[in-house]
């Protein structure tokens, strides 16, 4: 059978429409007819720029240290609004930063994000490449998870030393105003890419479902479940203007998390999937476990080329950074501290969750382990897989808004940026297309684009795709930009003694990120077409 082309072409497609808005956003040149709003603006940008590195220069290393880790206010933080200038574009788009969310809710928001997107494809990381032993898939989740979330607290870090609560206003006054269009697009492919993740997963997802509980034969096609579930409930959801509103809906996905990954634990533990066992025969062949055949050290030490696919899974399962600044705002009474136990106490359990779920998904399956785990399991059989089916759609439901906010953060700050800078446009035209409605009306045509993508998408094009983002965009918006912020921060301290560490590590986390990038696209391309080693195309097996 050919190569399935169909998810390829749209995504081209999406990306280059996104694309004419980047470089829009980056190429347009101010106009002498432009708005006096856009103009002061941008004075306003180059002025506090200049303060910044002033203030910066004039105050010691122990004071800049202490308020960068948590104890102390910055220079221009101290006077921060409660409602900050650039929650605009922090908050998906919107002005309303609502500080509603306590240390534990936090935690849930964050658990809700990372986990549905990075907790199923973990096994399959695992067995690619002829498999990675356990103890140093564990290392990777720890190594990464640490790294993410050091990087997801630097980004706090830099809203309060800076007295900016968007990326593009840290990126103006901690760089160049001019290229903070890079960040905003980095934010705005990530998440969509991410999106159309997770909409293929519930395509799969919903699809079964119908099957299992005997929906009429119209629910059994994966394109007409998509649609309706992205009418109703995704789209409420994913207009709202803050997150505070989702954390309740968050706790549903939760519940949803820890039942799935109950259940995986279960079905490895009771043996019904291995040869012999109930489930074994009824499954399709592509399906079937199949063990790897390591010596007792390899299966536990092992550390091959599929250690690469694995790192691109990891990056790509502890990302939340798009919302980083939007959940910093509405924390409850926020400070840093505050926000490193939320951040710490949410990547925890997310980490225990990943282990749970790509160790013993792996020991079920080997290398059959499948892009969505729980594809492996038996459709219409197991009632406890329709259950866990059930469960997780419920949790990427429930992420899925999460991860569009972040979308709508990008997305909506480089139109902003566009618009503002139009030397075509008049001042009303320029406030009509900021109000509102055009920006509910954009996202609604933002989600029917990642609807339209992923029903053509199918589950090997969404191992290629997260592979691919993780390496690219992954590592870009999760750690080689927040440790480029830091590196400048740090570099303006006057005394550096104090600062010359963390700003090394910051520059070798820069160095590690670019050669990580690389060699994960590399493997990720590869991986798909053959075209490095020679093997063309990946066949597809439906």
């Amino acid at each position: 059978m050919a190569p399935h082309i169909g998810c390829r072409q749209a995504l081209l497609l999406a990306t280059l429409a996104l694309a004419v808005v980047t470089i829009c956003a980056s190429s347009t040149p101010p106009s002498s007819s432009a708005s006096s709003s856009s103009f002061l603006l941008r004075r306003r940008l180059a002025t506090t720029n200049r303060d910044f590195q002033q203030d910066c220069s004039t105050i010691s290393a122990l004071d800049f240290l202490e308020h960068v880790r948590g104890g102390g206010s910055s220079p221009k933080a101290a006077s921060a609004p409660t409602k900050p200038a650039f929650a605009s574009t922090s908050v998906a788009g919107h002005s309303d930063a609502h500080h509603g969310l306590t240390i534990s809710s936090l935690a849930i928001n964050i658990m809700a994000d990372l986990c549905p997107h990075g907790m199923l494809p973990l096994a399959f990381g695992m067995a690619s490449e002829g498999g990675t032993g356990l103890a140093p898939a564990l290392t990777l989740l720890i190594i990464f998870g640490s790294l993410s979330a050091y990087t997801l607290i630097s980004i706090a870090r830099a809203c309060e030393a800076t007295g900016e609560y968007s990326f593009r206003g840290i990126w103006s006054r901690t760089l160049q105003p001019s290229t903070a269009w890079i960040i905003d697009a980095g934010i705005t492919f990530l998440c969509f890419g991410c999106c159309i993740f997770y909409s293929a997963f519930i395509g799969d997802l919903s699809a079964a479902l119908a099957q299992a509980l005997g929906a009429p034969a119209l629910l059994h096609k994966r394109w007409v479940c998509l649609v309706a579930l992205h009418v109703f409930p995704l789209m409420p959801l994913c207009l709202m203007k803050n997150l505070s509103a989702l954390q309740y809906s968050s706790i549903v996905g939760v519940l949803g998390i820890l039942y799935t990954t109950a259940f995986v634990v279960k079905r490895q533990l009771d043996g019904t999937y291995q040869e012999g066992g109930r489930f074994h025969s009824l499954i399709d062949v592509v399906y079937r476990p199949i063990k790897p055949s390591h010596t007792a050290l390899e299966k536990v030490f092992r550390l091959g080329p599929g250690a690469i696919s694995l790192m691109n899974m990891a990056c790509v399962a502890f990302t939340t950074h798009y919302n980083g600044i939007a959940y910093y705002t509405e924390l409850k009474d926020r400070t840093l501290p505050r926000y490193a136990a939320a951040v710490g106490l949410g990547f925890l359990a997310s980490f225990s969750v990943f282990a749970l779920m790509m160790s013993f998904g792996f020991r079920t399956f080997g290398h059959a382990a499948q892009p969505l785990l729980l594809n492996n399991y038996h459709r219409t059989k197991d009632a406890l897989a329709t259950g866990s089916r059930l469960a997780t759609a419920f949790s990427i439901i429930c992420g899925f808004p999460l991860m569009f906010a972040g979308l709508k953060t990008g997305f909506f700050s480089l139109w902003k940026s566009s618009v503002g800078d139009s030397r075509r446009l008049s001042v009303d035209t320029q406030k009509a297309l900021l109000s509102e409605p055009v920006t509910m009306t954009m996202s609604v045509m933002l989600l029917a684009a990642i609807c339209g993508i992923a029903c053509q998408c199918t589950e090997e094009d969404v191992g290629f795709v997260i592979g691919l983002i993780g390496a690219v965009l992954g590592t870009g918006v999760v750690y080689i930009i927040p440790a480029l912020l830091n590196t400048k921060l740090l570099a303006r301290v006057k005394d550096m003694a104090a600062a010359r560490p963390e700003k090394m590590f910051n520059q070798a986390l820069i160095a590690v990120g670019v050669i990580f990038a690389c060699l994960g696209a590399y493997a990720a391309i590869d991986d798909q077409f053959g075209i490095f080693s020679g093997t063309g195309p990946k066949m597809h097996v439906h």
